[in-house]
């Protein structure tokens, strides 16, 4: 399996449940929220917030299981090495506890529409099923080091199950993408009806419009970082684009932020795009002159990319 292909599916799986990116009005799946109230949108927003929250949770374990898997795959290959499996720290995941009042992910709230209730009910599911499947073969995982048990088969079954971890892994971010599809759908149209009458309204739809690009620059360098100068031109016009949005949102007038006790909120989101633009101008240098970036640099960019959310969720909060 394409190991690089591999991290870029969590990654964009992941990316994209940080952020709504679909404002289609078409079909059942937005246009049948258009008519709720304040009140409802803003339970479906609980409910999408929920699986975006878990989603994320989950995605950071199984970060930590594929590059686990990655070092333990080299030691298995060379168990004569006495440094093979040092410093291996096990992930650990624990769902953080909710209130019995609010909302479950196997439970869609009733202001989603039967079709959606279906959808997500069915999605949860089989995604939950899917990622228990990657726990289990991971604990296999460290019960065989645990035993050494690849002096008795040469290594065989450690393998074969870091192959089925990374499958099955696959198969789950193809799946989340799907479900997080649908979650940025009718967040946007649920989100669109509490700010509706919203003072803060401009400020939310700037910062997500730029976490947007931002998501969509990451994805870019991500995918194609190991071949920059063929992605160098795309890469320019977005930097460019990221330029331009960054001196038209951080001079907004701040009245009504101010009247909200959110202007310095909205500053110091506006201060880490800054300071993202000034790093990101370096890597883009260093990889035109170096041809390609390197895995630090990549993970830099999608970290950066998190602060960034920490201060658009600051904003919100």
């Amino acid at each position: 399996m394409n190991k690089t292909f591999l991290y870029t599916a969590i990654s964009v799986a992941m990316l994209s449940a940080t952020v709504s990116c679909d404002n289609s009005k078409s079909g059942k799946g937005p246009a049948a929220y258009e008519n709720n109230s304040a009140e409802k949108a803003s339970h479906v927003i609980e409910y999408t917030n929920l699986l975006i929250d878990i989603a994320n949770q989950q995605g950071d374990y199984i970060t930590r299981v594929i590059q686990n898997a990655d070092k333990i795959e080299k030691g298995l290959k060379d168990p004569s090495d006495k440094f093979a499996f040092f410093g291996i720290m096990p992930p650990n995941y624990f769902e953080r506890p909710r209130g019995i009042k609010q909302v479950k992910a196997d439970e869609p709230v009733d202001e989603l529409s039967s079709e959606d209730k279906k959808f997500f009910k069915e999605k949860v599911a089989s995604s939950s099923k899917a990622f228990a499947k990657i726990q289990d073969y991971y604990k296999q995982l460290q019960d065989y080091l645990k035993a050494e048990n690849y002096k008795d088969d040469k290594s065989v079954k450690g393998l074969a199950l870091i192959d089925s971890i990374r499958t099955s892994t696959q198969e789950l971010m193809a799946e989340k993408a799907v479900l997080i599809k649908k979650v940025n759908e009718i967040a946007d149209a649920s989100e669109a009806i509490v700010l509706k009458d919203s003072p803060l309204k401009d400020y939310i739809f700037a910062m997500k419009a730029d976490l947007k690009s931002v998501h969509d620059f990451v994805g870019l360098m991500e995918v194609g970082g190991v071949d920059y100068n063929a992605i160098k031109g795309k890469v320019d016009a977005a930097y460019a684009a990221l330029e331009k949005a960054y001196d038209e949102h951080s001079q907004l007038n701040m009245d009504n932020a101010k009247k909200e006790h959110k202007d310095s909120y909205y500053k110091l989101f506006y201060d880490r795009f800054h300071e993202i633009l000034l790093e990101t101008k370096k890597t883009m240098r260093d990889g035109a002159e170096k041809g390609k970036l390197t895995e630090y640099q990549v993970e830099s960019l999608s970290r950066n990319y998190d602060y960034l959310i920490e201060r658009y969720n600051s904003f919100n909060s």
